[in-house]
């Protein structure tokens, strides 16, 4: 098998589309999907990294859909899925998957790409159509050695029965950075109720990241809280009016980890109020009608017990 004679070629209109992802409840920062997507000749690729702002250590997705714009179907011969250096192929993570479901690839490892070979007796054979795309995906581990800040491109070289198609340095891009992703959460709060003392708790990922929450209910900041050892952060709240409110912990970030925002629900009970009822009467001093209001209360079946002094 030969594979290393590439011809380069032309590219079609490509587009980028770069995402962050926000979840209700448990607010992240910093995990941002990007996909590059083009055309040459009867093909379409879309080229997706589940994270192009990773830290060292984290790991990424890196998949490539091919497709056919016309009527063929093609065999695959070999894909080579190029990364930074910098990147290590997580053994055993390599795939293809198309409209039978995902098959298992054994690739051949290098320092800058792992190579897919569709020709060998153990290997799935991938085809590509129009109704049938597939796609070839792999997760890779961010060293501790690559550059910040610096983008770092990758890419596919592919080979079928059309020709050889080299897409090396087609991206998206990753850019390694110093501060790591980070998650707040807030805890749910119960039997909150106007004019007592209630605990907001927020908890941030990494526990060990610092910092401060602060707390708002609405556009009004309530205060603020430290992130303490173990993530948590607290304020207490002495809710003035009952019904719904909308409380945000806004996690600021600190010098290893993003900031992070999520918002949730506390609902406040009106004020509890407690009646006291008061009874006074007049002591009768007329020594007949005492005697008249004990014989009553014998009368009622009551007693009174006798304890004479010694």
């Amino acid at each position: 098998m030969t594979h290393r004679a590439i011809t380069r070629t032309t590219v079609g209109a490509a587009t980028l589309a770069v995402g962050a992802l926000t979840a209700l409840g448990a607010g992240t920062a910093g995990a941002a999907p990007a996909t590059v997507t083009w055309t040459s000749g009867a093909f379409t690729y879309t080229r997706t990294i589940s994270d192009v702002t990773p830290t060292a250590g984290e790991t990424v997705t890196v998949s490539t859909q091919i497709k056919r714009t016309d009527s063929t179907t093609e065999k695959a011969n070999w894909l080579e899925d190029w990364h930074p250096d910098c990147l290590t192929y997580v053994t055993d993570s390599a795939k293809v998957t198309d409209n039978s479901g995902a098959h298992p690839v054994d690739p051949l490892v290098t320092t800058s790409y792992i190579l897919a070979d569709f020709n060998t007796t153990t290997s799935y054979k991938m085809t590509v159509s129009k109704s049938q795309p597939a796609t070839f995906s792999a997760q890779y581990t961010v060293g501790a050695d690559c550059a910040t800040g610096t983008a770092l491109t990758g890419g596919i070289v592919y080979d079928s029965a059309t020709g050889l198609n080299d897409f090396q340095t087609q991206g998206p891009a990753i850019t390694v950075t110093t501060v790591a992703n980070s998650t707040v959460a807030l805890a749910p709060v119960t039997g909150a109720t106007v004019g007592q003392a209630t605990t907001l708790t927020a908890t941030v990922a990494p526990a060990n990241a610092g910092g401060t929450v602060s707390f708002s209910d609405g556009t009004t900041v309530l205060g603020t809280g430290a992130v303490d050892k173990t993530g948590k952060a607290t304020f207490s709240w002495t809710p003035t009016v009952a019904g719904s409110h909308s409380i945000t912990a806004n996690y600021g970030g600190s010098a290893t980890a993003a900031a992070a925002t999520t918002t949730g629900t506390v609902t406040v009970a009106p004020a509890t109020t407690t009646a006291t009822t008061t009874t006074t009467g007049t002591v009768p001093m007329d020594p007949g009608a005492m005697l008249t209001q004990v014989l009553t209360f014998l009368g009622e079946g009551s007693s009174i017990g006798y304890h004479p002094h010694v």
